[in-house]
This record gives structure tokens, sequence and C-alpha cells, in this order.
């Protein structure tokens, strides 16, 4: 009895290992598979605040961790735990260069196209068009100039929502969608609610390298657009050109040329122009006064004073 059973022992054991790797890969193709849907339909695998992360990105195009926690309002640790696993599903990309690395700039996260599709699949997201999915396959292989523009933008609007809770921001992305803004678009629209009034403007960041022609071109498609009646669909006020300069002297330039275009034009409505410096912005305060208009660069003054 007990020879038989030793005889036995080796095909019992050989059956069962067979039959529990056989498991194992039935639930790993099982979990696979649920995990696709998870991720496909938003209910289980990506969760809220992971969307929210999401979002964020598509919003502005790139961002840093600490730019993305920052706006959440998350730690950042937490948050690079939320980001890993989205690069492993690949609804996000992220980037680095060895150039990029020795300047010391952190990674850039960017929505993958996949990304795009499974926001496009929630409700709230149904604006998301085909084509925005598809302009996306350059971000992989987007230049370090413009991903250092976009965190620069993407850092002064979070310094500026600190003095102006009520701040609203809206990017390029969001812009797309509605038709009365000029085909030119500003690096961010912004609205301010003060009381019973609201305040709108175009913002834009201008680096030291922005050519002169290009700065000049772009403000002359604003004003030609809002003089030639463009902005009257909204039956609103025409919004106020905000310009943050990379340095000093590139806020002085773009000035003299943000005067030559208006003395070019013969405009039928005033159209104002207000300046300030990324130092500035950085630094700003409760006060919040660091912009000046074009026609009286020695007063300061804060968003809400900024007039049309």
């Amino acid at each position: 009895m007990e020879f038989r059973y030793l005889l036995y022992l080796p095909l019992i054991t050989t059956v069962n290992y067979c039959y529990y790797s056989l498991f194992l890969i039935y639930k790993y193709i099982e979990m696979n598979d649920r995990s696709s849907i998870n991720i496909k339909d938003g209910r289980s695998t990506i969760k809220q605040p992971q969307i929210d992360t999401l979002e964020v990105l598509y919003k502005y195009r790139f961002g840093s961790r600490k730019l993305i926690a920052n706006l959440l309002k998350v730690n950042e640790k937490t948050l690079y735990k939320k980001l890993i696993v989205l690069v492993k599903h690949g609804l996000i990309g992220s980037k680095l260069d060895n150039k990029s690395k020795i300047k010391g700039l952190p990674v850039a996260y960017y929505l993958a196209p996949k990304g795009l599709k499974f926001l496009q699949s929630l409700e709230k997201h149904t604006h998301i068009t085909d084509k925005i999915i598809k302009s996306s396959y350059r971000d992989k292989s987007a230049s370090e100039t413009t991903i250092v523009h976009s965190f620069d933008v993407f850092s002064q609007i979070l310094a500026l929502i600190q003095p102006y809770p009520l701040l609203k921001a809206y990017l390029r992305r969001d812009m797309s969608r509605f038709s009365y803004f000029p085909k030119t678009l500003p690096d961010a629209f912004l609205s301010l609610s003060d009381g019973n009034t609201t305040k709108r403007f175009f913002f834009d960041y201008i680096s030291d390298s922005q050519e002169r022609k290009a700065f000049f071109q772009r403000v002359y498609t604003y004003i030609d657009f809002f003089d030639q009646g463009g902005w009257n669909i909204t039956n609103t006020e025409t919004p106020v050109l905000l310009f943050v300069a990379e340095k000093a002297s590139t806020e002085r330039r773009i000035r003299r040329l943000i005067k030559g275009v208006i003395s070019k034009m013969d405009l039928s409505e005033e159209i104002a122009a207000y300046t300030t410096t990324k130092k500035a912005i950085e630094r700003i305060d409760s006060d919040a006064a660091i912009w000046t208009s074009i026609d009286e660069p020695d007063e300061l003054i804060s968003l809400v004073a900024c007039d049309t």
C-alpha cells in the first residue's frame, strides 16, 4: 500500500502543479481584461483623483509634478504614485531628455492620445474632438522651448490665483471650443468676478527670445479682431490685454511695440494693455499691484483696477 502511494505521488504532484499553473494564467488574463475594461469605462481602476490629474494635463498641455500638485492641493509624493499608474496604463506620457536634465528642468507630463480618448468617453468631456486627439501626437516630440513656455504660463496662473481665488483661467484647448475667439489664441483667457462686474483678459507670457515681428503681429491680430467687431457676439466688454515679460528689458521692448501697433491703426475704440514681469508675478502678494498701463508706466495697479 505504501509502495503504491509512493508510485502515484509524483503523478499527483504534477497534476496539481499543472492545475495551479493554469489557474494562475487564467487569473492573470482575467485581471488584464478587467483592467482594460475598467480603464476604458473609468469606473474602477481610474478613480476621480486620477481623472483630476488628466483634466489638469488636458488644460495646461504640459505640467511638472510640483505644478500639478500645487494646483490640485495634494502631496507631491502621493501625486507621483498616481502619475506612475497613469504612465503605466499609457494614459499620460513623461518627457525629460539629457539636455533638459542637465539644466535642472523637471519631468514634463502630458496627456497621451489614449488619455484624451479616455476623457472623451466621459460625459462632461464630449467636447474633446478627434482633431485635438490627433494633434496630441506631437506632444511626445515637443521642443524644450514649448514645454518651458507651458510651465511658465502654468506657474504664473497659479501665482495669480493666490490673491484672486475667484479667477478662472481658460487655456488654448478650452478656447478652441468657442468660435468667438480669434484664430491667434492667447496663452490664456482670464475671467475675474468682482462684485457685480466681471473683468476679462487676454493673457500672454513673452519670453526674451520672442521675435519682435512675431510679437508685433500677435498684438496687431488681437487689436484688429476687436476693432472689427469680432468680440461683439459675446455682448461683453472688450478684454484687457495682459503681457508678462520674462525680463524688465523685455517689458520695455514690448511696451514700445504695443504703442507702435496702436499708433499705426485707426481704432474705433480704445484698447487697454498692461504689462508686468515674470519676477513680479512670482513675488505677487495680497496687494497684487504689479501691472502697469502702457500709458502710465510708473503707476503700479492690481488686476481688478485694470480698466478697458
